[in-house]
Protein backbone atom coordinates (compact mmCIF):
# COMPACT_ATOMS: atom_id res chain seq x y z
CA UNK A 1 0.00 0.00 0.00
CA UNK A 2 1.09 3.65 -0.85
CA UNK A 3 1.91 6.06 1.49
CA UNK A 4 -0.21 9.25 0.84
CA UNK A 5 1.18 12.65 2.30
CA UNK A 6 -0.92 14.97 4.08
CA UNK A 7 -1.79 18.71 2.78
CA UNK A 8 0.01 21.49 4.60
CA UNK A 9 -3.82 22.31 6.00
CA UNK A 10 -3.89 19.20 7.31
CA UNK A 11 -1.04 18.89 8.93
CA UNK A 12 -1.52 22.33 10.85
CA UNK A 13 -5.06 21.62 11.97
CA UNK A 14 -3.34 18.41 13.23
CA UNK A 15 -0.64 19.92 15.06
CA UNK A 16 -3.39 22.59 16.58
CA UNK A 17 -5.48 20.41 17.55
CA UNK A 18 -2.92 18.54 19.64
CA UNK A 19 -0.74 21.75 20.81
CA UNK A 20 -4.50 22.81 21.97
CA UNK A 21 -5.44 19.41 23.74
CA UNK A 22 -1.62 19.75 25.38
CA UNK A 23 -2.54 23.31 26.95
CA UNK A 24 -5.86 22.15 28.57
CA UNK A 25 -4.66 18.80 29.84
CA UNK A 26 -1.93 21.35 31.37
CA UNK A 27 -4.64 23.67 32.21
CA UNK A 28 -6.56 20.60 33.77
CA UNK A 29 -3.51 19.33 36.10
CA UNK A 30 -2.69 22.74 37.39
CA UNK A 31 -6.35 23.82 37.79
CA UNK A 32 -6.31 20.13 40.48
CA UNK A 33 -3.09 21.03 42.41
CA UNK A 34 -5.03 24.68 42.69
CA UNK A 35 -7.71 22.82 44.13
CA UNK A 36 -5.73 20.32 46.15
CA UNK A 37 -4.22 23.61 47.76
CA UNK A 38 -7.15 25.09 48.22
CA UNK A 39 -8.67 22.19 50.29
CA UNK A 40 -5.30 22.33 52.58
CA UNK A 41 -5.75 26.04 53.04
CA UNK A 42 -9.26 25.59 53.80
CA UNK A 43 -8.75 22.83 56.60
CA UNK A 44 -6.53 25.02 57.82
CA UNK A 45 -8.59 27.28 58.68
CA UNK A 46 -11.48 25.45 60.18
CA UNK A 47 -8.90 23.84 62.15
CA UNK A 48 -8.38 27.75 63.83
CA UNK A 49 -11.50 27.89 63.75
CA UNK A 50 -12.11 25.41 66.03
CA UNK A 51 -9.69 26.42 68.07
CA UNK A 52 -10.66 29.87 68.19
CA UNK A 53 -14.11 28.60 69.08
CA UNK A 54 -12.62 26.71 71.99
CA UNK A 55 -10.91 29.58 73.34
CA UNK A 56 -14.14 31.83 72.85
CA UNK A 57 -16.06 29.06 75.23
CA UNK A 58 -13.30 29.27 77.61
CA UNK A 59 -13.22 33.19 77.82
CA UNK A 60 -17.29 32.90 78.25
CA UNK A 61 -17.09 30.48 81.13
CA UNK A 62 -14.35 32.34 82.56
CA UNK A 63 -16.58 35.89 82.79
CA UNK A 64 -19.29 33.82 83.52
CA UNK A 65 -17.84 32.71 86.70
CA UNK A 66 -16.45 35.87 87.79
CA UNK A 67 -19.58 37.83 86.72
CA UNK A 68 -22.11 35.50 86.76
CA UNK A 69 -24.72 35.10 83.73
CA UNK A 70 -25.19 38.12 81.35
CA UNK A 71 -24.46 39.92 78.22
CA UNK A 72 -21.01 41.56 77.15
CA UNK A 73 -21.16 45.09 74.78
CA UNK A 74 -18.18 45.20 73.73
CA UNK A 75 -18.89 48.84 72.45
CA UNK A 76 -18.99 50.05 75.76
CA UNK A 77 -16.74 47.77 77.75
CA UNK A 78 -20.02 47.20 79.72
CA UNK A 79 -21.21 43.49 81.34
CA UNK A 80 -25.34 43.35 82.10
CA UNK A 81 -26.32 40.67 84.22
CA UNK A 82 -28.61 38.28 84.14
CA UNK A 83 -31.90 38.71 87.13
CA UNK A 84 -32.78 35.17 88.61
CA UNK A 85 -36.19 34.69 88.08
CA UNK A 86 -35.64 32.44 91.85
Amino acid sequence: MDKIKLTEDEVKDLTEVRANFQKTTLIIGETEIGIINLKGRKEDLIASLRKLDEKQSELAKKLEDKYGKGSISLDTNEFTPIEDDK
